[in-house]
């Protein structure tokens, strides 16, 4: 499987100057979208990239061998060569993405406004190795940027901690030429590379499940299963630290908003999702952790559907509950070392108990003072509800694998029920059975 990582480095000043090339940069691709218009026709019928590219650089830049009928090289005087296919390649794809919305506005019987051509070009120009991008040493390196009407080199710093960061993972030489990128009022080098991983080919008979139930009060809850449906390992994960930084920079929001009404809270409401969104990495960069500790070959989460208007006295924490990020996240650093992810339905997941006695009582429907977390079986056991649910979310995908594996399972086992149904009781019923 290929997996692509990217990396960002700061740099630290020359930020007019490459403000200035972004603007440059831009407005030639302004101007080669019209060209590329008029000559559609034969640069369509060009089968490969690279072609279309030479084709349309033809038309624009004079070489000693040919002519060319536009005035770039004279409107862009000494503009670096691969900076000019990078804006050819852009506009290709501005107008080719144009035809392909017309197409299909034509295909559907001209229903609705006849797309028009995007004009607010804000492209990010790649900086191509020797002829836009040095890298001289440690945290220094040379930029080729528009300055005093004219293209120079540039040396500029990059941030030691960035730089130290990428370099533990791979020397900056063996990455990508970096593409610039605009974040928070500054400017940012990105860095990009693939790599190949294999991912556990293990059969189920020999998996082991790390199983999550995400929540909003306790960030997750890990258990480790195996095929007998014996709990190898628990974990509660929980960022108190982090919650709170979240909810203070709420609160701020609040008491603005109290005092000088909705208006001019983007600052604040930035504050918080970017808290928010730090919380989610830091829960998925642990469960990750944790399933590496305990040598899963699989992770296992819910399918989680929270789309919609939410309502009640909670309706602000399930608003902020990033459960897809944590889920995204998770999958990213799952698979750089070799982790499958997968699915099960939520259904009846935490309603129903882990040991099959049947449906449960949480929180104040057992008592006034019994936490939310906290459950009652039906055989008036207490437990904790989402230590549970992680139970049944692993024994699920486990019955799911064995039945694709074993399809006399369904014949041979009593009561296995459907999917929304199955427990780690159903599991532990399987091996009894089938003696696996």
């Amino acid at each position: 499987m290929k997996i692509t990582q990217s990396y960002s480095i700061k740099i630290k000043g020359c930020n007019d100057a490459i403000k200035r090339t972004i603007i440059i940069y831009n407005q030639a691709i302004q101007y080669i979208v019209p060209i590329v218009q008029t000559y559609w026709d034969g640069i369509h019928k060009l089968s490969y990239a690279k072609d279309k590219q030479m084709y349309v650089e033809s038309l624009i830049h004079s070489t000693s061998s040919s002519k060319a009928i536009c005035n770039f090289d004279q409107k862009f005087y000494k503009f670096p060569s691969y900076l000019r296919r990078s804006a050819i390649m852009e506009a290709i794809g501005i107008w080719s993405s144009y035809m392909s919305q017309v197409d299909a506005w034509v295909a559907d019987d001209c229903k609705g406004a006849m797309p028009k051509p995007d004009k607010d070009y804000h492209h990010m120009p790649c900086l191509y190795r020797k002829n836009m991008f040095n890298h001289i040493f440690g945290d220094t390196a040379q930029i080729k940027v528009f300055c005093n009407n004219d293209w120079i080199w540039r040396t500029i710093r990059l941030d030691h901690s960035d730089r130290r960061y990428i370099e533990k993972k791979v020397p900056l030489d063996k990455w990508s030429a970096p593409t610039l990128e605009k974040h928070h009022g500054h400017y940012k080098l990105r860095f990009t590379r693939k790599i190949e991983v294999e991912l556990s080919g293990k059969e189920i008979f020999d998996q082991k499940v790390c199983a999550v139930d995400l929540g909003v009060t306790t960030d997750a809850t890990c258990s480790v299963l195996d095929v007998h449906g014996t709990v190898l390992s628990r974990k509660f994960i929980n960022c108190g630290r982090e919650k709170d930084s979240v909810t203070n920079a709420l609160h701020r929001v609040s008491v603005f908003q109290r005092l000088h009404g909705p208006h001019d809270t983007g600052r604040l409401w930035n504050v918080a999702k970017r808290r928010n969104l730090n919380l989610a990495h830091l829960v998925a960069r642990r469960i990750v952790d944790y399933a590496i500790e305990n040598d899963c070959d699989v992770i296992v989460f819910e399918y989680l559907d929270t789309k919609g208007k939410k309502r009640g006295s909670k309706k602000q924490k399930l608003a902020m509950w990033k459960h897809a990020d944590i889920q995204n996240t998770v999958e990213r650093l799952a698979h750089s070392y070799g982790i499958r992810i997968a699915h099960i339905c939520a259904w009846k997941t935490s309603k129903l108990a882990y040991d099959g006695s049947g449906e449960v009582l949480r929180g104040r429907d057992v008592s006034d003072d019994t936490p939310y977390d906290m459950c009652k079986f039906a055989n008036g056991k207490m437990y904790n509800c989402d230590l549970s649910a992680s139970y049944n979310i692993g024994a699920r995908y486990i019955i799911r694998e064995l039945i694709k594996a074993l399809p006399n399972i369904t014949t041979e086992v009593s009561d296995i029920g459907s999917g929304t149904t199955r427990t780690l009781s159903t599991l532990w019923r399987i091996n009894a059975t089938m003696a696996i």
